[in-house]
């Protein structure tokens, strides 16, 4: 019994041997070789070496080149774009009083901004658009920035999805929902704003 346990263990020790032996014969008509490795191999593999050597050299020493300097290069060239995208822009709607971009930004308002600003623009989660106060100014320019780049500290940037044109169109809609006087939600002195006047006290008897 142990015999025939060690022959097994010798076979497949030989079954895992990664050279064949001289001995061994084609299993399913395929035999492993031993050829050696192709010359244009070995000259590839010694060719990326003595590249390696002269290049890494060349560009972190002897040339002013760095990962940094390209970094800024490519920020300074897409500032330099972005302020001719912006330079390009109106800084006055297009659309005041256009009956057909004022339906047009209707719809978009309706769709998209009166989830925060509700439908009457009084404001929910969204300040009011309808009250005296502008955080950041009413005039046109600056409600485009708003629309288009966001604002920290809630308002997303709506320029990627929207485009400058329907911005417009949505503010001249804006333009005309009804107005008040009284401070609205974002408002600083609003109600229920912390920091607002309190309320009168009641009269005594009343």
């Amino acid at each position: 019994m142990s015999g025939e346990r060690g022959s097994r263990e010798i076979h497949e020790i030989h079954e895992i041997a990664e050279m064949p032996g001289p001995e061994d014969g084609p299993r399913d008509g395929i035999r492993e070789g031993d050829a050696p490795i192709p010359i244009w191999f070995n000259v590839t593999f010694l060719a990326t070496i003595v590249f390696a050597v002269v290049y890494v050299p060349y560009y972190h020493v002897f040339t002013d080149w760095s990962a940094r300097a390209q970094y800024e290069a490519e920020v300074a060239e897409a500032e330099v774009a972005a302020a001719a995208v912006r330079a390009s822009m109106p800084t006055s709607n297009p659309y005041h009083g256009d009956a057909r971009a004022i339906a047009d930004g209707q719809k978009v308002f309706t769709e998209i901004c009166s989830a925060c600003h509700k439908p009457d623009g009084s404001g929910l989660v969204g300040p009011s658009l309808v009250d005296p106060y502008w955080k950041y100014g009413s005039d046109d320019a600056a409600l485009v920035e708003s629309v288009m780049n966001g604002r920290v500290g809630g308002m997303p940037g709506w320029g990627p999805l929207l485009g400058a044109d329907k911005v417009w169109r949505v503010l001249a809609y804006l333009e005309t929902l009804p107005k008040s006087e009284q401070p609205g939600v974002g408002a600083p002195d609003a109600p229920g704003i912390a920091g607002a006047p309190a309320a009168p006290a009641p009269a005594p008897g009343s």
